[in-house]
């Protein structure tokens, strides 16, 4: 003979995150969002063509992230170059900067990206 059991109960305590109060960040992310100068630049770099001589590419705004001699450098607003796709993403092409890195992409086409990010953001702000 089977046993027929009342229905549960509504939980007592609510589950993780039900009807609880959602808290802002403690430690704000770790970009910063950019200033009006920084967007300016960004217009300004984004507008260019792709650095690479003889390609002449639409370019994408490529964020400069590691020196010509490896190491890490904090991702900025202020340091980014302008690259065509072929240049800039993996899947495009075989001599970009995400599969060849910082070094590589210095040794293959000779460009020192740390150099022309500096460079291009001291134009920017002498223009202001």
């Amino acid at each position: 003979m089977l046993r027929t059991t009342p229905l549960k109960k509504r939980r007592e305590r609510p589950r993780r995150n039900e009807g609880r109060v959602q808290h802002k960040r403690l430690k704000p992310k770790a970009g910063a969002p950019p200033t009006a100068a920084e967007k300016r630049h960004r217009e300004r770099v984004g507008a260019m063509p792709c650095l690479v001589p003889g390609c002449g590419g639409r370019a994408t705004i490529h964020h400069v992230t590691a020196g010509i001699y490896g190491g890490r450098i904090p991702r900025s607003h202020r340091r980014i170059v302008p690259l065509c796709r072929a240049h800039h993403q993996h899947d495009y092409g075989r001599e970009c900067v995400e599969r060849l890195s910082h070094g590589g992409f210095w040794r293959t086409h000779g460009i020192n990206l740390l150099a022309e990010a500096d460079r291009l953001w001291a134009e920017s702000v002498a223009l202001e």
